[in-house]
């Protein structure tokens, strides 16, 4: 089972070498066996790498992400349709008809409310904002049909991060700084996720590209981006304890690393503990089964934790 985040900070080459990723930085050498990686995140323009290393990581549904000038993601290598049963899936996924997908996508916001009162219960247990998201868990409609997702989030943010606390994507900026940067840490960790959810959808045959609500067609990854939402309150609530506990909300090479880490901390989906990394491959399992069984109500999703763990497996 793939466990392994490799993040690459420094001028390397990667090659293969009996069915090992092989990286030289200088005169060292470090290996690490293929079938143990899930995701390499090249954060350095001078890594060097051949056409043997893209094959061998597509062959073994390894994610490659490549950084920008900032240090951030900007961009997915994945794996070409490596399912044997590719064209079944594909046809049972474009068979799905809207009221279905409209139900689906109903579970994944409950869920994702759900799970955001969670953190909120756990870091200010007498919030009274609490009744207000969870009510708004409780009747969130076919489709999202009253947009309760986005009225959590008016409720959620600021209730977390600050009064004036306003969330933004990678590609906007604020005034406030200290937002700013916890923006920063929140897209750094939401890409990190996505691409994982990506490489699940293409190891089962499914094209990420076609969404249950998600629907841009300039988004070659709107089903990953679905799928991440029930995992955005795990992430948001482990930032929001490495922030107060490094005093720091600095995207350092340290902090890089931790927050790619975070697929190997712990998560409860079907009722068991399980990593991250896991509980994605298991969750687009069970999207399958939905699929096969035209059964909505067979999705399993993540809930968090009763606190904040990493897995101790490697």
């Amino acid at each position: 089972m793939t466990f392994r985040s490799v993040m690459i900070s420094n001028p390397s080459c990667l090659q293969i070498n009996k069915s090992q990723l092989q990286i030289t930085q200088d005169s060292n050498k470090f290996t690490v066996p293929l079938q143990d990686i899930a995701c390499i995140v090249l954060n350095h323009y001078a890594i060097n790498l051949s056409g043997a290393v893209l094959s061998s990581c597509a062959d073994n549904n390894i994610i490659l992400i490549s950084c920008d000038n900032t240090h951030l993601p900007n961009g997915i290598f994945h794996s070409f349709l490596p399912h044997s049963r590719q064209n079944l899936v594909l046809q049972r996924q474009l068979s799905l008809s809207q009221p279905f997908k409209k139900r689906l996508w109903q579970n994944i916001i409950e869920q994702k409310i759900t799970n955001q009162a969670s953190v909120i219960e756990k870091i200010y247990p007498a919030s009274i904002e609490l009744t207000k998201l969870r009510h708004l868990a409780q009747t969130v409609l076919s489709g999202d049909k009253n947009n309760n997702e986005a009225q959590a989030s008016k409720i959620y943010f600021p209730e977390l991060f600050g009064r004036d606390f306003i969330r933004i994507g990678k590609n906007r900026n604020t005034s406030n700084n200290e937002y700013q940067e916890i923006n920063s840490l929140l897209n750094y960790a939401y890409t990190i996720i996505r691409s994982l959810v990506c490489r699940a959808l293409v190891g089962y045959g499914l094209l990420p590209t076609l969404g249950l609500f998600h629907d841009n067609q300039f988004n070659a990854f709107n089903l990953a981006d679905d799928f991440i939402e029930p995992y955005r309150p795990y992430i948001d609530w482990y930032i929001y304890e490495l922030v107060n506990d490094k005093q720091t909300m600095e995207l350092s090479p340290s902090i890089k690393a931790a927050l790619i880490d975070i697929l190997n901390h712990i998560i409860v989906i079907d009722n068991k503990l399980t990593t991250i990394l896991n509980s994605i491959d298991l969750m687009i399992k069970s999207f399958i089964s939905c699929i096969n069984d035209n059964n909505h109500s067979l999705l399993k999703l993540p809930t968090l934790p009763p606190w904040i763990e990493r897995s101790n497996m490697d």
